[in-house]
């Protein structure tokens, strides 16, 4: 059964503020994590936006509902603008409208444990839904969350903003350790998994079997490298490519110490992002492997990373027999370790740039604002 806390109408800026307040306020008083209540109060703001900007405004109700024995906190957002077009599209986040529409309804519905959206020429009617732990009674939920809203009416709004300011800390800090946790485990199963390659590799006979296993072990560590550096970082969403670097070089410079090669890395302390710098590490663990394989006893390899304008660089270079055209060479070449590096490049958004005279040098160049 239905029971309506309030209504808003939605005819300004000031009325998206408003209901995202009285969405937040709502989860907050039917036991909802703070979490949980930002991620509800985001997606119901975003679709009352929508309302305004596209539609010239619209009706935003509060109620709880509980289908199927399960309590939900509910927003209903209803307009009467001209519908909207390739709406299936939008939502499954295909397509972007320059104008922002479809990230705001394809990005509400993820945050949201229940979304329906109907949308004709009478315009378009949003339902969200948040799920909310145990079976209270409906309208005991509506009563106590429709007083909470008279007391807040009546309360400060500085209060209010400072209130809601504390709540996105909160949530922040929680998403931070629960994001440092997640690169904790990680790092733990590749390491799991690193140790069962080596130990595999020591068991076998064949030494091209050795070998790749070898190589494999070398990759997983360009993982795990990066996963150890944001579990142990303020930021968990950056990496500083200058530990990064010097880190995975120091472990490369041991596993082909016996060869003979040494490894000298020069790079900047830049901040990346966390999937460019496993790509990153992963087009460095191929190209000094490739040093190794090829360059001979005693080679060297030369590592800079730098930023240029708007672009990270980054330049691998040894002092191996070099290739005679190299970049036709290396387009029909068949190794996996090329493949990788080209498939990085790409991933990036990224250019390869390749010398083989006095060795082989490549200089990977990607985007980079900071």
């Amino acid at each position: 059964m239905k029971a309506v806390v309030t209504s808003i109408r939605v005819e300004r800026d000031a009325d998206v503020t408003h209901t995202r307040r009285t969405a937040r306020l709502a989860a907050q008083v039917a036991g909802a994590v703070t979490r949980d209540q930002i991620r509800f109060a985001t997606a119901v703001s975003e679709i009352a936006r929508n309302a305004l900007q596209y539609a010239g405004g619209g009706v935003a109700e509060f109620a709880f509902d509980r289908p199927e024995d399960r309590t939900r906190l509910i927003a209903r957002v209803q307009d009467k603008g001209p519908g909207i077009a390739a709406v299936e599209t939008m939502l499954r986040a295909r397509h972007q409208a320059h104008t922002g529409l479809g990230l705001g309804l394809s990005g509400s519905q993820k945050l949201v444990d229940y979304f329906d959206l109907k949308t004709g020429a009478g315009g378009t009617l949003v339902t969200l839904g948040l799920h909310l732990n145990g079976n209270r009674d409906t309208d005991d939920l509506a009563k106590v969350t429709a007083g909470a809203l008279i007391d807040a009416a009546q309360g400060s709004p500085i209060e209010e903003l400072a209130e809601q300011n504390r709540a996105l800390r909160d949530s922040l800090a929680e998403q931070q350790f629960l994001l440092r946790e997640i690169h904790h485990r990680t790092k733990n199963n590749l390491a799991i998994i690193q140790s069962l390659a080596l130990m595999q590799a020591r068991q076998a006979k064949s030494e091209e079997t050795q070998e790749a296993l070898g190589i494999l072990t070398n990759r997983i560590q360009a993982f795990a490298n990066a996963h150890n550096f944001l579990h142990q970082a303020e930021d968990v969403t950056q990496v500083d490519m200058r530990q990064h670097l010097e880190s995975l070089t120091d472990r490369l410079a041991s596993a082909f110490g016996s060869s003979g090669l040494t490894i000298d890395c020069h790079a900047e302390a830049i901040s990346i992002g966390f999937e460019a710098a496993t790509e990153i590490a992963l087009v460095v663990n191929e190209l000094v492997t490739n040093a190794a394989k090829y360059g001979g006893e005693n080679g060297h390899v030369d590592i800079q990373a730098y930023q240029q304008g708007h672009n990270f660089c980054l330049r691998v270079g040894d002092d191996g027999p070099g290739l005679d055209n190299p970049e036709a060479v290396l387009r029909n070449s068949k190794s996996l370790g090329w493949r990788i590096v080209e498939g990085c490049a790409r991933k990036l958004n990224g250019s390869l740039e390749v010398e083989g005279t006095n060795g082989l040098s490549v200089l990977l160049t990607i985007p980079n604002d900071r």
